[in-house]
C-alpha cells in the first residue's frame, strides 16, 4: 500500500470507485489473515494439552468414574480445606516434656470435611500421607477425645457394616485386596468382628473394628470405603474426628477410589489458600521437575524418593551414594510425611555433614536449643545458607528458610528443623511447605514447582518452557502437514 492510499485510507473518506474495490480486497485478506491465526492458536492450544502424544510418549489411561469422582472429591476438599497449628514443639527424648515456642504455621495439620454413612453424618480429618489407613471416632467409643463435630453414631448408618471375614468372599475386588493386606482369613474374626490397632508418634494411637460405609464429598460419595471405627483413642488430634489417608496402601483413600493422581500445595502463610486437587486437576502449572516414587517393600503404605545428594550454599557436599539408599532389608531410604511432624530427618553420615557445613559458614556461636528438641540454634541471624536437595534423575528442589528453619519468637532463637536419624531420613512437612507435589502414581513419579511464586518470576521463568513448546509445535505441524 502506498503512503497516499495510507493517508486516505486511515485519515479520511475516500469515494473513488478504484479504491473502494482495493479496500474490499485488502479487508478479505486481513480478515483471512486473523482467522488463520485464530486457527493455529487453536491448534497450539490443543498441542499444549496433548504435545507429547506428536513424540511418541505414551498417554495416560482414565477410568472416567474415578476421573470424575476425584474432579468432584478435588471441589470440595479443596473448598474445606483449613489449617490447624500446632501450639509447641515436643522435645524428642523419652520423658516427651514440652516447650513454649509456637510452632511457624507451616507446621501445622490441615484438616478437611466431609460426611460419612445415610443419611450423612459430618466428620472431619486430618490429611496425611504416612499411615495407609482412614479412621474416625465412633459414638461407641470406651476411650473418646474431643472433637467439633459430633461423633459418628454406626447404628444410625442404614449402610454401616462390620468389615469381616465374609468380606473377603465379596465380589468386590478392593475387598479381597484389603482382606489380603491385613491378613483376615475365613476363621480370624468368629464374632464377625475385626479389630485394628494404629500406633503414631509420641504416644498417638487408635483401635477399634474394621467397618465399611459412604463417604460423600460434596455431592460425590464413595461407596463401601473401609475404615476404622475408632473405640479407643489417644493423642492429639486438634479436635478432628480421626485420620484420612492419601497413602499407597489398599487402605487409603486414592486406593479405595481408584485415584491415579493427586496433588498438593500446603502454604506457611494463612493469607494464602492451600490446596489439595484429585484426577485431572492434580497437575503442574509449569515445566516442573520430577523424580521416581520408590516402593519399599517392607512399608509397603509410604512413598518413598531417591534422594541423590545436597547442597549447602554452594557447596556440594560429599555424602557416600549408599547413604539414602533402602536396603535389601528395607532399611533406610528417604520416606515423605507430611502434617503430622514437621521436622526432616536425615541419616546421621549426612546430617554431620550438613551440620558442619552451615556451622563453618554461619562463622558465629551457636546457643542452645535442647528445651525445644532442636539441635543447631543461634541468635541475631540475618542469613543462612541455602540448602538444595537433589533426587534420583536429576531433578533439584531448592529450599526457602522457612522449610528447614525454625524461629522462636519469645526468644529470638533461629534453629535447623533438621534433626539426625540412626538408619533412615524422612523429609517433614517444613520442607513440603509452598511447594506444589504431584503424585503420579499409575507412572510412579512425583513432580513438583514452586506455588506462591511471583507472577512475574513465574513467567519469566516459563520462557525456555513456552520456547520450547513452540519449538515442539512446529515440528508436530511440519510432521503431520
Amino acid at each position: 500500500m502506498s503512503r497516499a492510499l495510507y493517508n486516505e485510507v486511515y485519515h479520511r473518506p475516500i469515494k473513488s470507485k478504484h479504491t473502494n474495490i482495493y479496500l474490499k480486497s485488502h479487508n478479505s485478506i486481513v480478515m483471512a489473515r486473523n482467522l488463520a491465526l485464530v486457527i493455529i492458536l487453536y491448534l497450539f492450544l490443543i498441542f499444549l494439552h496433548f504435545s507429547t502424544s506428536c513424540l511418541g510418549a505414551p498417554r495416560r489411561t482414565t477410568n472416567p468414574v474415578s476421573d470424575a469422582i476425584a474432579d468432584q472429591i478435588t471441589d470440595q476438599i479443596t473448598d474445606q480445606l483449613r489449617k490447624t497449628l500446632k501450639k509447641q514443639f515436643q522435645k524428642n527424648n523419652e520423658n516427651n516434656d514440652t516447650a513454649n515456642g509456637e510452632v511457624p504455621q507451616s507446621s501445622g495439620t490441615y484438616e478437611v470435611s466431609f460426611t460419612i454413612g445415610t443419611p450423612p453424618q459430618n466428620a472431619t480429618a486430618i490429611l496425611e500421607i504416612a499411615s495407609g489407613f482412614i479412621w474416625t471416632q465412633c459414638k461407641t467409643c470406651d476411650v473418646c477425645l474431643n472433637q467439633t463435630t459430633p461423633l459418628y453414631n454406626p447404628q444410625s448408618s442404614s449402610t454401616y457394616s462390620n468389615f469381616s471375614s465374609p468380606n473377603c468372599n465379596s465380589t468386590n475386588s478392593n475387598y479381597r485386596d484389603v482382606c489380603d493386606y491385613i491378613g483376615i482369613t475365613p476363621d480370624a474374626c468368629p464374632d464377625d468382628s475385626c479389630y485394628y490397632a494404629r500406633n503414631y508418634y509420641q504416644g498417638q494411637n487408635s483401635s477399634g473394628l474394621y467397618a465399611t460405609d459412604n463417604f460423600t464429598f460434596g455431592s460425590t460419595s464413595v461407596s463401601d470405603i473401609v475404615f476404622g471405627c475408632g473405640l479407643e483413642n489417644y493423642g492429639d488430634y486438634d479436635n478432628s474426628s480421626g485420620i484420612l489417608n492419601l497413602g499407597w496402601g489398599p487402605l487409603s483413600l486414592v486406593s479405595q477410589a481408584r485415584i491415579m493422581r493427586f496433588s498438593y500445595c500446603l502454604s506457611s502463610d494463612q493469607r494464602k489458600k492451600s490446596t489439595v486437587n484429585f484426577g485431572s486437576h492434580a497437575k503442574l502449572q509449569g515445566p516442573g521437575q520430577s523424580t521416581p516414587l520408590i516402593r519399599n517393600h517392607r512399608y509397603p503404605n509410604w512413598y518413598y524418593v531417591g534422594l541423590a545428594n545436597i547442597t549447602v550454599g554452594t557447596t556440594l557436599l560429599d555424602i557416600p551414594s549408599s547413604t539414602f539408599k533402602i536396603r535389601e532389608d528395607g532399611t533406610g531410604g528417604v520416606y515423605l510425611l507430611t502434617n503430622e511432624w514437621p521436622l526432616t530427618y536425615f541419616e546421621v553420615a549426612a546430617y554431620d555433614l550438613v551440620k558442619q557445613a552451615i556451622v563453618s559458614m554461619m562463622n558465629q556461636t551457636t546457643v542452645d536449643g535442647s528445651d525445644l528438641g532442636l539441635d543447631l540454634c543461634y541468635k541475631n541471624v540475618t542469613k543462612w545458607p541455602t540448602l538444595t536437595l537433589h533426587f534420583d534423575g536429576g531433578a533439584t528442589l531448592k529450599l526457602k528458610t522457612v522449610n528447614y528453619v525454625y524461629k522462636d519468637a519469645d526468644t529470638g532463637r533461629q534453629c535447623l528443623a533438621i534433626l539426625s536419624w540412626k538408619g533412615e531420613s524422612s523429609l517433614g512437612s517444613l520442607i513440603m511447605m509452598d511447594t506444589n507435589f504431584v503424585y503420579d502414581l499409575e507412572n510412579k513419579t512425583i513432580s513438583f514447582e514452586r506455588c506462591f511464586s511471583d507472577s512475574t518470576s513465574s513467567v519469566i521463568s516459563n520462557i525456555p518452557h513456552l520456547i520450547t513448546t513452540m519449538a515442539l509445535f512446529l515440528f508436530c505441524m511440519l510432521k503431520f502437514f
